[in-house]
Order: structure tokens, then C-alpha cells, then sequence
């Protein structure tokens, strides 16, 4: 493992944005890692775990600390009765887990393609799309606790997870680096498909794992863009979440306002609904903008700085509050 310096973080970002981190290491292994941390920790520098970069936004004046790019890799796959349990280390590519997943005909996992970043990215986040969430197939993670030094599991109870969140974003939990991850996957094809997209495509058929797949793959694809064409972190903004009453006074003024109501009475709504009626689906401001495809997705034109888009940011939310008294939070980690 070797131990670089001013490297400029915006090409390990999928926003293609961000200074220089003071100090940069790529871990392979637990003594790597262990390496990193010991590192830090004699020269009084902060850490963080970088994954595949794709959500977070570095800001302009870079990180002064040690930025560690988690690539520890691992895939295997274990047979137990009539589950499959995937191991798999935290710095393997998500979507190639997903891609090797359906290879074999496992399900649990297909409704989530596509995603980027990586695995132990996915766990913090509690990655979700079409249904299904992250936890649904969690068995449990190995993690290295940074104070004590030991290794432990965490099991489904112990991550707390939430939507698009998870004990690892708060204090409890900032201590812990995920090392590998286990998941817990079909051999018989339970499929998901009662999402709205996917129920207008298999309409009256019988699809396969793959070819649920393939249809998120196709779908994302034409509601999306990808950090290919232009820079971006996926969906900027969480899904708010409002009571019942506050859904009910607010579908009196905007009658065709889409709401999902949830087990405990609350209802969520869909953030980008909101942005589209407030005008913002593919403004530009400066060298950033909201997507032409997307309203959730916020895009670097290509000489985008991190303050461009937090004003941009504050603007929507504060536009948002304005018009409808919901209160946004960005789903984007900004280092």
C-alpha cells in the first residue's frame, strides 16, 4: 500500500468534482486497511472511505486528510438449502455483484441493477430502487471497528437500516468501516415486479430474473443519465416523507400530487414531482443544472465547482419549502 499526496479527487467521483485530498491510499486487504488507519493516526489526520465516488461531492478546496479508496474484492457464492449466500467484499463493483447474481439464476437482487458504486457504498446507503431495498436481502456485514481495532458482524438488527440510511451515517456507527458483506438470495425465482414500471412491462407474462434485469437496465437507462454523458451523484434529494394531513392539504391545492402511503400512516413523495412543478427540470445555473431527464439528478456540466451546486441545492430546497412546507434532504454525502 502506498501512501500519495495532493491527489485531486474529482476523477475518483462520478460528479467529476472536488480538490485535493491531502493524503491517498488504495486498501486491497483488512492489513491494508489497518495500515491506512494506523497511518492517519500518527500523523492526527481525519479519514474517510471512499468507494466508487458516485455519491458523494468533494468540495472545491479538496479533503485535508486521508482519503482511503476502498478495493477489497471478493465474490463467492454458498449454497444453503434453498438460498444461495453471496460473500462479497466491500469494494466490489455493485452491478457486476447483480450481473453475477442472474448468471446463476438468483434472484433478490435484479430489481436493484444498474445502481453505481460499490458494495459496502450500498450497505451505508441502503441502496433501493423498484421495490426492493438493500436490507431485504442482508444477512449480515463484517466490519473493523477504527477505535478498538477488532472485527465484528453486524446482522439486519444491528444496521439499523431506514430508508436510504443505516447506522453507519450516524455517530453509533461512524467508527465502523464495512470490510464484506453477505446476502441472502433465492434459487427460486421470487420476483418483485409490483412496482409500477415493471407491472406495465410484464403485464400479463411470466418474466424471468434476467429479464427483470434487463427491464430496470432499459428503464434506468431512459429516465436517467449516467456519469458517462455528464457528471452527477444519482438522485440528489431523499423522497420526503409527511403526514397524512399535510398530503391532504396539499393534494386540496395540487389535486394530481402522487403519494405512497407507508405501514406507519406517514406518506412519502416523490421530490421530483415536486421540482418538476416548481420549474426546475432542466434549468442550468452556471456550469451545473438540474438533468433534462431527471429532476432529482443534479448535473456538472463539466467546469461545475462543488459551491455551484450547493447553491443550486439551497435554491430547490428552499423553493420547495416555499411552495409546499416540505423540508428536503440531500441524499448526496458532501466531503
Amino acid at each position: 500500500m502506498e501512501i500519495r499526496e495532493n491527489i485531486i479527487l474529482a476523477s475518483y467521483t462520478t460528479f467529476r468534482i472536488g480538490g485535493p485530498a491531502k493524503c491517498f491510499c488504495e486498501v486491497e486487504s483488512v492489513d491494508d486497511l489497518k495500515s491506512a488507519l494506523k497511518f492517519s493516526r500518527e500523523n492526527d489526520l481525519n479519514f474517510f472511505i471512499l468507494g466508487g465516488g458516485s455519491n458523494i461531492l468533494v468540495s472545491d478546496e479538496g479533503f485535508d486528510g486521508l482519503a482511503i479508496k476502498m478495493s477489497i474484492k471478493a465474490l463467492e457464492f454458498k449454497d444453503e438449502g434453498g438460498y444461495t449466500i453471496l460473500s462479497v467484499g466491500a469494494g466490489e463493483n455493485w452491478d457486476y455483484l447483480v450481473e453475477q447474481s442472474v448468471e446463476r439464476n438468483l434472484s433478490g437482487v435484479e430489481n436493484l441493477s444498474l445502481i453505481p458504486g460499490t458494495v459496502g457504498a450500498a450497505v451505508y446507503q441502503n441502496i433501493g430502487a423498484y421495490g426492493v431495498e438493500l436490507k431485504d436481502v442482508f444477512e449480515s456485514c463484517k466490519v473493523l471497528d477504527t477505535i478498538s481495532g477488532k472485527i465484528k458482524d453486524l446482522y439486519v438488527e444491528d444496521c439499523v437500516f431506514g430508508y436510504r440510511d443505516s447506522i453507519f451515517k450516524h455517530e453509533e456507527g461512524a467508527n465502523l468501516v464495512i470490510l464484506g458483506v453477505k446476502l441472502k438470495l433465492s434459487k427460486t425465482q421470487k420476483l418483485n415486479i409490483n412496482y409500477s414500471d415493471l407491472t406495465k412491462i410484464f403485464e400479463g407474462e411470466n418474466p424471468s430474473v434476467a429479464d427483470v434485469r434487463q427491464a430496470v437496465v432499459d428503464t434506468r437507462k431512459r429516465k436517467l443519465i449516467y456519469p458517462d454523458e455528464l457528471g452527477n451523484a444519482g438522485s440528489f434529494f431523499k423522497n420526503p416523507i409527511v403526514t397524512t394531513s399535510h398530503f391532504e392539504n396539499l393534494i386540496l391545492i395540487h389535486p394530481d400530487l402522487k403519494g405512497f402511503k407507508l405501514a406507519n400512516g406517514s406518506v412519502k413523495l416523490f421530490v421530483a414531482q415536486l421540482i418538476e412543478k416548481l420549474g426546475w427540470k432542466g434549468k442550468k445555473l452556471g456550469n451545473v443544472g438540474v438533468s433534462e431527464k431527471h429532476s432529482l439528478v443534479l448535473v456538472n456540466y463539466g467546469k461545475g465547482t462543488a459551491e455551484e451546486v450547493l447553491n443550486l441545492a439551497d435554491k430547490i430546497k428552499k423553493d420547495i419549502w416555499g411552495q409546499f412546507g416540505v423540508k428536503l434532504e440531500s441524499e448526496v454525502q458532501v466531503i
